[in-house]
């Protein structure tokens, strides 16, 4: 195939290479992990423990612990069973004595469900509270969070894999304009108006790019959390079944969240002004929507009579429930909103290069506004 006369090669390597690079990006699945450096080539090969790895091993767990065995003798025998991996050597360094945020490895110990496990037995190990059904009420909070979290990634591949299409919307322009017999390359590389279109429609795909990636950050914000609220629910309510005051359970579970949660703070607000003597309404006007659910039941409790512990269970499955539906919902608002950058933005940027220089290519460059044409 021979490139037309006076075309450069230069930019027609380069259109060839990003149309390459730009098929392959779009083919790939939205949020594909990066290729594992060669130093922790080892590591990468073993595949991350998953929270449904964990939920299951917290569920035995707690299934030996409810036999009777110590908690040292438990972690040993899920020691001897567990297959050989990161799980196998938290459990066993934690059956040597080892608090499991220490226990686990580099990549499990800042991992969301062995924080939320080292706190629950830290709860335990501070009220006496029954370690097997607090742990099991953990495993069912892990195995929610993992479908909550298995929805919204389903729910957000369709608007992030529609953005990466129309990403690639201005190059596309290009190839049409070659297919239909133009040469919109040379016109781009050579003449002042082809440079004036080059420069409109790159600041438009940066500028639709920068959109949709706002849009997206916006709808499907990081998780923030190193123990999720509603895991924190349940750990006031496993210290409650306890037969502490709320007060004190909650000071507990403030105490034993890892340093630097966010919730801590909160959680040792309320349980100052409620050892103070404040009722449960004015005592926790201060928590955030993340924790509201804990005072919505506390004022209920107080109120009523009910079982403080029980309507915590039921406002923390519901937090989770919930995330899924929220999930749903924002990605369908982000299907609509991504018509914005798409309508003012990429369809612009794909007349600016691929429609405008092919019609003037095509009538031989007699819209062309400068003196660079042949």
């Amino acid at each position: 195939m021979s490139l037309p006369s006076g075309l450069p090669l230069l930019p027609v390597l380069l259109c060839l290479l990003g149309a390459g690079l730009a098929v392959t990006w779009v083919l790939a699945p939205p949020g594909a992990p990066a290729a594992p450096s060669p130093s922790s080539a080892r590591r990468a090969r073993e595949p991350l423990p998953g929270v449904l790895e964990t939920a299951r091993l917290v569920e035995q767990l707690a299934t030996v612990l409810a036999t009777g065995t110590g908690l040292r003798q438990a972690w040993a025998a899920m020691a001897s069973v567990l297959p050989d991996g990161e799980l196998r050597d938290l459990a066993r360094a934690a059956a040597a004595g080892a608090p499991p945020h220490r226990a686990a490895s580099p990549r499990l110990r800042d991992t969301e469900m062995i924080t939320s496990l080292a706190t629950a037995l830290a709860v335990c190990e501070r009220t006496g509270a029954p370690t097997a059904g607090m742990l099991q009420h953990l495993a069912d909070a892990l195995r929610d969070l993992h479908d909550a979290a298995q929805a919204r990634r389903s729910a957000f591949t369709g608007p992030r894999s529609t953005a990466r299409i129309l990403l690639v919307l201005p190059a596309a322009g290009l190839g049409l304009g070659m297919l239909l017999g133009g040469d919109p390359l040379r016109l781009l590389a050579t003449t002042p108006t082809g440079r004036l279109l080059t420069l409109a429609g790159a600041a438009l795909t940066v500028l639709g790019w920068w959109w949709m990636q706002r849009l997206i950050a916006n709808a499907d914000p990081p998780h923030r959390h190193r123990v999720d609220p509603s895991v924190v629910l349940e750990l006031v309510a496993g210290a409650l079944e306890s037969g502490l005051p709320l007060a004190h359970a909650v000071g507990a579970v403030a105490a034993a969240l890892p340093p630097g949660a966010e919730e801590a703070a909160d959680l040792e607000r309320l349980a100052g002004a409620l050892t103070a003597g404040l009722p449960a309404e004015l005592g926790s006007r201060h928590l955030g929507a993340d924790l509201a659910p804990l005072g919505r039941s506390a004022v209920l409790a107080e109120s009523t009579g009910a079982d403080l512990a029980h309507v915590l269970r039921s406002a923390a499955r519901d937090a989770r429930r919930a995330r899924a539906r929220e999930a749903e919902v924002r990605a369908a608002q982000l299907a609509v909103r991504l018509v914005l950058p798409t309508g003012l933005a990429l369809l612009p940027a794909f007349v600016a290069l691929g429609i405008v220089p092919t019609v003037i290519s095509l009538l031989g460059g007699a819209l062309s506004l400068g003196p660079g044409t042949d």
